[in-house]
């Protein structure tokens, strides 16, 4: 990190944890903090709070209750050049005369990619940027993947046994984990805002897939609570290629509180997909998406998703053969694996992951370890994707 100082250092730091701040509620915007510094100390702080809110640099400025002219900010993320909800914030960085701007990482959008950099120094201010450009990246993954691959980030999430057993042979799987690490899957699925899970997962444990307030209270309270206070955009998906969801599942009873969508094969593949199904599931507000064969590809549930929803990150809390499928086809980005300190055995079929084909362990689909966590009694493990995955190009169809 040529150029930058010790104290460019700390206040980049500052920017990165108030950017923290938003984390679960700018989607699909990223999560930016901005500090503004003068004579070497802070003077004003802000980051985006929320999408369509003002962003950091504005937030900053308005917080600030001296004059910010002549300078420093120091912003996690590249300034916009462009209008939306809210104006270019390189045009009001200029219009308040700041003398010298340091930049984290660079905006990956291709209408601001490098152009509040040049608009900046256009106007004669200082600009640096590529502090912490690392850690910014890897603070905004959801919105990196999502803007450059036009996909959402999917994030697989398991618990279970210290052996990888999901439950027991009776398929009783409640709780595999303590509570403090089911208030933790809580806060993911606000952070990702959609579930996505298969139909067994439905007909085995009938769940509501929605975050809740406190897991130990009724679905009625929770359910109030989330219709109450949860302003954020939340959307379960099912793939349920025979469309056997069953009507009395608290999923479709819940439906037209809870943004819900179910993926099904086609009419004439199925038999099994009548009216007679079809007209409940729609009177209870779920939005039925129709595959050309007989079953959904999980990259093309993802590419539905994106463009026809606007849902730019993804949870997956799943059973073995939904994980397997989108292992199979390398769409997961991160893990999230809660292992309690229990013991199952043998007996019980209910792994973690289906079957792969993989015979040798010089093939085993290999991870990179991020971090781990204690979470009450059971251990958080954080990993992603390693970049040579192994075995993952040997998976069958």
């Amino acid at each position: 990190m040529m150029g930058f100082t010790d104290r460019d250092r700390e206040f980049m730091k500052k920017a990165i944890s108030l950017a923290e701040k938003g984390r679960g509620c700018t989607s699909p915007n990223p999560m930016v903090g901005a500090v503004i510094v003068k004579d070497g100390r802070i003077i004003s702080k802000g980051y985006h709070r929320r999408a369509g809110s003002a962003h950091a640099e504005i937030d900053a400025i308005k917080n600030s209750s001296a004059a910010v002219k002549g300078t420093i900010m120091y912003v996690s993320l590249e300034p916009c050049t462009m209008t939306g909800k809210t104006p270019p914030c390189t045009d009001e960085l200029i219009k308040k005369g700041f003398k010298k701007v340091i930049i984290g990482a660079i905006d990956p959008n291709p209408q601001v990619k490098g152009a509040g950099i040049k608009r900046l120094k256009e106007a004669g201010i200082e600009v640096l940027s590529g502090l912490f450009k690392d850690e910014i990246k890897k603070q905004n993954e959801v919105f990196f993947k999502h803007i450059q691959e036009k996909l959402p980030f999917v994030c697989a999430k398991t618990a279970s046994s210290i052996d990888g057993k999901l439950a027991t042979v009776t398929s009783d799987s409640k709780w595999i984990t303590c509570l403090s690490s089911r208030n933790t899957v809580q806060d993911l699925r606000r952070e990702y805002g959609c579930v996505l899970t298969g139909i067994n997962t439905i007909i085995a444990d009938d769940p509501t897939l929605f975050p809740k307030n406190d897991p130990a209270a009724s679905e009625d309270l929770n359910l109030k609570y989330f219709i109450d206070h949860d302003n954020k955009r939340f959307t379960r998906v099912i793939l349920d290629s025979h469309l056997r969801i069953p009507l009395d599942s608290r999923i479709v009873r819940t439906a037209g509180k809870i943004k819900t969508i179910v993926f099904t094969g086609s009419r004439s593949a199925n038999k099994d997909i009548s009216p007679e199904k079809e007209g409940p599931l729609r009177k209870a507000s779920i939005n039925i998406e129709y595959s050309s064969s007989r079953r959904w590809d999980p990259e093309e549930v993802l590419k539905v998703l994106y463009d026809k929803y606007n849902i730019v990150s993804v949870m997956l809390e799943a059973g073995p053969a939904v994980l397997t499928s989108f292992l199979r086809s390398m769409l997961i980005d991160k893990f999230k694996i809660f292992i309690a300190p229990k013991i199952i055995g043998g007996d019980s079929g209910f792994d973690m992951f289906g079957k792969t084909g993989i015979d040798k362990i010089k093939d085993s689909i290999k991870l990179e370890f991020d971090s781990f966590n204690k979470s009450g009694d059971d251990i958080l493990v954080t990993a992603y994707p390693a970049k040579n995955m192994g075995g993952i190009k040997c998976l069958p169809e």
